[in-house]
């Protein structure tokens, strides 16, 4: 249960606040085992309900008010003794009150005495009676028997078991074939199918399986998914179809207008035969929107939707299939291993896929002799609509520190892809994972948390990074009706509400955490009503202004305009709001317990001053826009507990001195770390650093200091270093060249600019690069042999003439660990010569603009892992080399190739 989680991320929390750099806090004389007990406590009462098979909602919100309550006053005095002694940390920590002071202390921890017996008490009861109960009745929670496990005990899900948007579901391979065909079959138009059925019943996971199937791949030039939903986009469709189709991420096409999206679109698409899906499409407006970005040239393009509307089908589809429920023999195929009690509980699924599989990962989990209880729950939760019951047993069966992770995930904006990063930031901030003291080590523990909740097919993988011996997941999604359940149970936990100002209810229940949609929000819609109760304990406050609808007059609503009576907020995040339009809000340096601030994807042309008066925030992100330069004031070393710290892409100090950052003692991650305005030696002060990623103009001076402040920090787990404007045409510019190449402490590289003869440039290149992009290099001689000998290099960039030769050869035994090679405007290459074993690894391979490059090597479709060719403004000859050379390696079996071609 998130009671549970709750309670206990206070717990760990309240260790750390109560210890000053390792050493137990003083306290006055009979006050000190008073407050140390105060964590142990609040553990005991999170093992109790545990234990307890259904904890009363009352007792649920007593608790973890109460766990909440003591964090806000132990935070509380943190801050008061800190400003009392003239210090900002929050590791000042000392009881050492004045009689007023002491007297405020003592009777705040006689409240909380009384508050853990009396809510103990209640515990006790409860469990008696349920344990009194239990062979008469059974609680629908189901967490008992297997949520309790070990947390030291659980392993990383492996990553072969991750599987992004779910596998097509047995039962359903007749559909796919017989679509297969549909797809594949030439017809002389522009041809839309439709897949049409109720949610959950499989039309995302059978579209998914249509559109990767190798014969569907290998029949069209171009492919492209995305998702339309019920609060459809036209542009946010556009990005995400032209980014599909040219391999470009989606903030890259982002500044584009809608006009000019639909030109593009429909240029890229011209000649080519394209398959399109459009997922989960709600009315016929939506094709009206697109359609005049698909040309038809008569080539056998196919458009595929999926719809929950008959009438959406009828009207826009040329062919449709209608999804059926699967039969009994039918669902109980999916797990044939199941016994008699197995097929019943499938049975209560009544044929929905999603529910079966989600199901299905409550079964992996438990023992079969729990099994009984699993079904008569399902028979007796009649709170839920029939097709959420089967999804609602799958939360239940969850562990509880799993719980309010996953409850989180539904407080993002409907049908939008996940990013992990940022999940995984929120779920640290809120104290939801609370092992591991690194952030390396947080950030695996996140990550494995995630990878469960996947395999539990509780949470859809979108987008999937790959690595040397696995894949990272990069974005990920709910189904909808998977959010419904978190949006129930958020109301029973009082743990989410969401604000959203096209459909605003009006007043703002009881709740811990507030996600506010802006992007319907109309300056007449003025009835929000948040009662100051509520306001008082808000923990958290994430705005979404996604799609930029805020008029250029915004102003924010009543309710939200000041922020000052939200006192105990630990997280504030803005996404993507626009600060030229609607001003930050009032009250923001009132928010003293601020632990997380984001400006992520905002528009934010200056950073105010006052924010930098947080003693206990750990997290500032001030990566905005691309094309914002932010102007920061020398105030960020105010920040003395800071863990994490993103600068701006681009920024700039408001004087001449250099921003200071030397006071940060406890920074993990630094990145985007400019050193043209701050001070690379600051760098060496920085103890605890973990995560290192800089950007260096091409002065000599900030190099150097940055390459010896690298150097010279032992606790960096993994750095990054962009050089932009770089030349080394004098011997001191060489010099730091060979200095950058040859350090050990480097693993990402991007420099820009002439470097000359790269053997001669370096004697030993560093081993730990992993990733490389030489841009403008102007290598006389092929860089290849150095390179290839590189142990770790996992992605290879050489682009706009980093080598200026007409031959390059990569031979056996070369480039062991390299996953991608992109080849881009590489105006002087002719020939590309590859020998068998070189790039044993290698899984994309892209070739851009290399005009006089006549083919690709043969021995190139040679390897086994080789997954996507990427060719991009070729000429025609060569795109049909390719092509030839690739049918040529799908006769001998490799039918996972893929070969795209863009803005050819």
């Amino acid at each position: 249960m998130a009671t549970v989680s709750a309670v206990s991320a206070v717990a760990e929390r309240l260790k750390y606040l109560l210890m000053a750099d390792g050493a137990q806090a003083r306290c006055v004389g009979d006050l000190r085992d008073g407050v140390m007990q105060l964590p142990s406590e609040l553990q005991r009462i999170a093992s109790a309900a545990n234990s307890i098979h259904s904890m009363s909602e009352e007792l649920k919100k007593k608790a973890t008010q109460l766990a909440y309550d003591i964090e806000d006053a132990v935070e509380s005095y943190t801050i008061q003794e800190a400003a009392h002694q003239g210090k900002s940390g929050v590791h000042s920590l000392l009881f050492n009150y004045s009689s007023t002071r002491t007297r405020t202390l003592g009777k705040d921890l006689h409240i909380f005495r009384e508050r853990i017996n009396e809510i103990k008490h209640s515990m006790d009861s409860e469990k008696d009676a349920a344990a009194e109960g239990r062979g008469e009745r059974f609680s629908s929670g189901i967490t008992a028997p297997f949520s309790a496990e070990p947390q030291q005990d659980r392993q990383l899900v492996p990553a072969e078991t991750i599987r992004a948007h779910g596998e097509l579901i047995s039962g359903m391979d007749d559909d796919l074939i017989m679509l297969i065909d549909k797809l594949t079959h030439w017809s002389s138009r522009l041809t839309v199918i439709a897949i049409c059925g109720m949610g959950g019943i499989g039309k995302t996971s059978l579209a998914r399986s249509l559109y990767e199937d190798p014969l569907v791949v290998r029949h069209f030039d171009n492919r492209a998914w995305a998702t339309a939903g019920m609060e459809f986009e036209a542009k946010k469709t556009l990005e995400d179809i032209l980014s599909c189709i040219l391999s470009m991420r989606t903030d890259e096409v982002a500044g584009l207008e809608t006009m000019r999206l639909m030109e593009r679109l429909h240029k890229s698409q011209m000649g080519k035969r394209y398959l399109v899906v459009l997922d989960d499409v709600w009315s016929i407006e939506i094709w009206d929107a697109l359609k005049i970005a698909f040309p038809d040239d008569k080539n056998g393009s196919k458009i595929v939707i999926t719809t929950r509307s008959e009438y959406v089908a009828r009207h826009l589809a040329t062919d449709t299939y209608n999804m059926q429920l699967l039969s009994d023999d039918q669902s109980s195929e999916l797990r044939p291993e199941m016994e008699e009690i197995g097929k019943q509980i499938v049975q209560q699924c009544r044929g929905l896929p999603l529910a079966i599989a989600t199901i299905s990962g409550v079964l992996r989990r438990m023992n079969f002799n729990v099994w009984p209880k699993l079904l008569e729950g399902l028979q007796r939760d009649q709170h839920l609509e029939l097709a959420e019951r089967s999804l609602a047993q799958s939360y239940n069966g969850l562990p509880f520190h799993l719980k309010p992770c996953f409850l989180y995930l539904g407080h993002f904006p409907p049908g939008q892809a996940i990013p992990v990063e940022k999940l995984y930031q929120l779920w640290m901030a809120e104290g939801l994972i609370t092992m591991g003291s690194s952030y390396k080590d947080q950030m695996q523990v996140a990550e494995e948390y995630l990878r469960e909740l996947v395999y539990r097919s509780l949470v859809f993988v979108m987008e999937m990074e790959p690595m040397l011996d696995s894949a990272r997941i990069e974005s990920c999604q709910l189904h909808h009706l998977i959010r419904e359940v978190c949006i129930h149970k958020w109301k029973q936990d009082d743990f989410f509400e969401i604000v959203d100002f096209d459909n605003v209810k009006g007043r703002v229940s009881l709740t811990h955490r507030l996600a506010i949609y802006l992007h319907k929000y109309k300056d007449t819609n003025d009835f929000l009503h948040i009662p100051a109760n509520v306001k008082s304990i808000i923990r958290s406050i994430l705005f979404y202004d996604a799609d930029n609808k805020s008029l250029s007059n915004s102003t924010w609503p009543k309710e939200l305009s000041d922020l000052k009576e939200f006192q105990r907020t630990r997280v504030l995040d803005f996404d993507k709001v626009d600060f030229r339009m609607r001003k930050l809000p009032k009250g923001i340096d009132k928010l003293t317990y601020l632990r997380h601030l984001s400006f992520g994807g905002c528009y934010l042309p200056e950073f105010p001053a006052f924010l930098s008066n947080f003693p206990l925030l750990e997290t500032l992100d001030l990566r905005v826009r691309v094309s914002c330069v932010m102007t920061i004031p020398n105030v960020l070393r105010k920040l003395s507990n800071l863990r994490h710290l993103y600068f701006p892409l681009a920024c700039q100090s408001d004087t001449n001195d250099k921003l200071e950052l030397n006071c940060l003692k406890k920074l993990q991650v630094l990145e985007n770390f400019p050193a043209g305005i701050c001070d690379a030696d600051d760098i060496l002060q920085l103890e605890n650093l973990e995560i290192f990623k800089g950007f260096v103009d091409g002065n000599n001076r900030d190099l150097e200091k940055t390459i010896n402040s690298i150097n010279g920090i032992k606790t960096i787990c993994h750095s990054s270093l962009v050089v932009k404007e770089f030349d080394s045409y004098s011997k001191d510019r060489q010099s730091i060249a060979a200095r950058l190449l040859e350090c050990n402490a480097i693993h990402n590289l991007d420099i820009e600019g002439y470097l000359g003869v790269f053997p001669g440039l370096a004697q030993r290149i560093g081993s730990n690069f992993t990733e490389m992009i030489f841009n403008g290099s102007e290598f006389s001689e092929d860089p290849t042999p150095r390179l290839g000998m590189l142990p770790n290099l996992r992605s290879l960039v050489l682009c706009n003439d980093a080598f200026i030769g007409k031959k390059m050869t990569c031979s056996d035994g070369e480039f062991p660990r390299l996953t991608s090679l992109k080849l881009a405007n590489l105006q002087f290459l002719e020939n590309l010569e590859m020998e068998t074993g070189s790039m044993p690894r290698l899984n994309i391979f892209t070739v851009e603009q290399c005009v006089k490059l006549d083919t690709l090597p043969c021995e190139l479709t040679e390897i086994p892992t080789l997954q996507k060719l990427m060719i991009g403004s070729m000429t025609k000859e060569f795109q049909k080399k390719v092509e030839e050379l690739v049918e040529e390696q799908r006769s001998f079996g490799n039918e996972d190739l893929t070969v795209t071609f863009y803005d050819c």
